[in-house]
This record gives C-alpha cells, structure tokens and sequence, in this order.
C-alpha cells in the first residue's frame, strides 16, 4: 500500500495507477478488501 494526501482526499496506488480516496481508511478498505478477492 502506499499513497499520499491531496486537498480532495487520498491518493492511493493500485493496480499501477492511483485512484482518488475519501480517506487513508477508505483506501485501507479498498486494499483489504481486493487482498480477499485474489484469495477466493
């Protein structure tokens, strides 16, 4: 996980690209729950 915070939210890096996040905790959720995906 990494990313960086901007005035409109949370940028964070997935799949090779960053995506616009309400939050850091968002962007957890959204990792976390991806991370559950790939294991299915």
């Amino acid at each position: 996980m990494k990313g960086y915070f901007t005035d409109s939210g949370y940028m964070g890096y997935v799949n090779g690209e960053y995506m616009l996040f309400a939050s850091e905790d968002d962007y957890s959720i959204f990792f976390d729950d991806s991370d559950e995906d790939e294991a299915a």
